[in-house]
C-alpha cells in the first residue's frame, strides 16, 4: 500500500515501478493493484523565471510592458527610492568652453518645472560662474545621474535656459522667484560673495546674512542669481544590474518622446 501511495504521483518511474508490480502480482496468482493516476498540469514559471523574462524584454504582459516606460517613469521612481540618500539629488553637468574643452561639476538637482511641450530639470547657478559663461555660448550640454541603490544611470542632453533678472517671461520670472525662496540662508547669501574664480581677497562688505532684511523678510535675489532649465532632447539610460539600455529621444515637431531598447 505504501508503494502504491507513492507511485500515485504519476511520475515516469511510479509508472515503472507499478508496472513492476503487477506482472509479479499476476505471476502469483494474485489480484492486480489499479493506481488512478493524477491529471497533468501547465508548469507555471516562478517569480525568477518572470524576472529574467522582464529582464531579457521577452514575452507578452507585464515583462514586456515594464520595458516600454520612458525615462520619465523610470528616474521617478529612481528618485523615489533615493530621497533618504544624502548628496541623492547631486548631479553632474558637463559643459564646453570657447575652445571646446570640457568642464564637468556637481550642481544639485531641485525639480522638474512643466513647460508648454515638455519637462526641465532645475538647478541654480551664479551668472558671474564659469559655467554660466559656458553656457551663454554654447548651451548644449549633458547631466549625468547615478543611483547607487538601484544601480541606474541617466544621461540627459538638451539645452539650458539661464533665467535672470532680465527674463520677460512671467512664467519663468515666477520659477526664478519661486527656488529663491525655497534656497536655504546660507545658499542665498553665496550670491553676494565676491567674483567667484577670482583671486581670493577677504570681502570688503559682509554679505546679508541668510540673504534677509534687517526684520528678517527675504532680500530680492541678485542680479548674479541664475535658475537653469535643462530641456533634455535626448536620454540614455543605463541598468546596470542586467546591463538593461534604452535611448529617448524628443520629437520637436509633436512634443512626443519615443523609446527604444539598445546594446548597453
Amino acid at each position: 500500500k505504501r508503494i502504491c501511495s507513492m507511485a500515485s504521483c504519476g511520475g515516469p518511474c511510479a509508472k515503472a515501478i507499478v508496472a513492476v508490480l503487477t506482472a509479479v502480482l499476476l505471476w502469483l496468482g494474485l489480484p492486480s493493484i489499479h493506481v488512478t493516476w493524477p491529471a497533468r498540469t501547465a508548469l507555471v514559471p516562478g517569480p525568477s523565471a518572470v524576472s529574467t523574462a522582464a529582464a531579457a524584454g521577452e514575452g507578452p504582459g507585464e515583462a514586456a510592458q515594464a520595458q516600454r516606460k520612458t525615462w520619465r517613469q523610470r528616474i521617478k521612481k529612481a528618485i523615489d527610492r533615493s530621497r533618504a540618500i544624502r548628496g541623492g539629488n547631486f548631479v553632474q553637468l558637463a559643459t564646453v568652453d570657447a575652445a571646446g574643452q570640457p568642464h564637468c561639476r556637481t550642481v544639485v538637482f531641485r525639480g522638474f518645472l512643466q513647460g508648454t511641450a515638455s519637462e526641465a530639470l532645475r538647478m541654480i547657478t551664479d551668472a558671474r560662474s564659469e559655467k554660466a559663461e559656458h553656457i551663454r555660448r554654447s548651451p548644449v550640454c549633458e547631466v549625468v545621474w547615478w543611483f547607487p541603490i538601484s544601480s541606474e544611470q541617466f544621461r540627459m542632453s538638451g539645452d539650458i535656459q539661464l533665467v535672470g533678472n532680465d527674463i520677460a517671461s512671467p512664467e519663468f520670472s515666477e520659477a526664478r522667484l519661486d527656488q529663491w525662496s525655497k534656497l536655504s540662508d546660507s545658499a542665498r547669501e553665496q550670491f553676494w560673495w565676491s567674483q567667484p574664480g577670482a583671486p581670493y581677497r577677504e570681502a570688503v562688505e559682509s554679505p546679508p546674512k541668510g540673504g534677509r532684511s534687517v526684520d528678517g523678510s527675504i532680500l530680492a535675489p541678485p542680479d548674479s542669481f541664475l535658475l537653469m532649465l535643462l530641456w533634455p532632447r535626448k536620454v540614455k539610460y543605463l541598468r546596470l544590474r542586467d546591463n538593461f539600455a534604452q535611448q529617448d529621444g524628443l520629437d520637436a515637431e509633436t512634443g512626443m518622446w519615443t523609446s527604444a531598447r539598445v546594446n548597453p
